[in-house]
């Protein structure tokens, strides 16, 4: 008898030691930089940028959940849509019926909608688990799912309006985030004009100034990206002849994106205003390379939107 109670004491020691210490978050105690960006009311309803600002930053990256502890992992836009597009399950139902997070174009397939609106057995349950205090998901429920599932209809595209591309495909390279600085200042970051309802430009000093990007890619790391480049130009449908400006990698930068998350800015190019005037806008277009798509990737391009340009503009104050 007594050996049966120290063989069960022994087990129940073992279970106990092998409890896994909880994850922390490396964001929880960085300070950074309070930069402006536009509110989510400003971001167009439907935008995956206006999903991540209403929906998965604020309800579903909490302390421990989706905040970058685990997959999928919404802390960023960025990371939002990489780990959520096409991206392989790990939980799933008995009969298997799910093969990606969010299959674009079909949203009964997309495991992000069953785990939002039913409870699965053998996972956690119906996200969210947990609902922040002021949070707005218990009486916009219905409305935010119903925008997640007209994304994923209308074939899950980036913030930039590009879109999702075949399973097992590579996707472009993404910018999420500009924070502009004083030459060689890193903690007093030029603010967006005004408040409103439209994306105001970034108010700058005419003379020379840094510019930190936020850019990702979902198979390429940040730092490999090449033959970043920005262009400079006051007119917004011209860039030929436009001054030109090497992106470089530096020295890690917190900052927020434009959903208003901390994230690590690493990308950063000087260029020179010092012979604008007062009122003079400057429009910015960014080249990326992941070393696998066909040509370079322009953000913002031809095809982005308004709201995507206005997002990259510069004015001398």
């Amino acid at each position: 008898m007594a050996k049966r109670v120290f063989i069960v004491l022994m087990t129940v020691i073992a279970i106990v030691s092998c409890k896994q210490d909880p994850v922390t978050n490396p964001y929880d105690e960085v300070v950074i930089v309070d930069n402006d960006n536009p509110t989510g009311d400003q971001i167009p309803i439907g935008n995956f940028a206006w999903i991540h600002s209403k929906i998965l930053g604020p309800t579903c990256a909490n302390s421990g959940c989706h905040d970058g502890t685990f997959e999928p992992h919404f802390n960023t836009i960025s990371s939002s849509y990489n780990s959520l597009v096409n991206h392989p399950v790990i939980s799933n139902d008995a009969s298997g019926s799910y093969t990606y997070r969010v299959v674009p174009g079909n949203s009964a397939l997309s495991l992000l909608i069953a785990r939002l609106t039913i409870d699965i057995p053998n996972t956690s349950g119906t996200m969210p688990l947990e609902i922040e205090p002021d949070s707005d998901w218990p009486t916009m429920e219905d409305a935010y799912i119903s925008q997640i599932e007209n994304w994923i209809i209308n074939g899950a595209p980036d913030m930039f309006g590009n879109p999702a591309g075949n399973a097992n495909g590579d996707f472009p390279p993404q910018v999420t985030g500009l924070v502009a600085f004083p030459a060689g200042n890193t903690t007093t970051p030029y603010p967006r004009e005004g408040e409103g309802d439209e994306v105001t430009p970034i108010i700058v000093d005419n003379g020379t100034i840094d510019l930190w990007f936020l850019a990702s890619d979902d198979n390429t790391t940040a730092g490999d990206l090449s033959s970043t480049e920005v262009k400079v130009s006051q007119d917004l449908d011209d860039f030929t002849g436009a001054a030109t400006y090497p992106i470089s990698v530096q020295s890690t930068l917190m900052a927020q994106d434009f959903g208003d998350n901390q994230a690590s800015f690493i990308h950063r190019a000087t260029i020179d205003l010092s012979t604008g005037e007062t009122g003079d806008v400057y429009f910015l277009r960014t080249y990326w390379d992941d070393g696998i798509q066909a040509v370079l990737t322009e953000i913002p391009s031809d095809g982005s939107s308004a709201y995507i340009e206005a997002l990259f503009v510069l004015k001398i104050n």
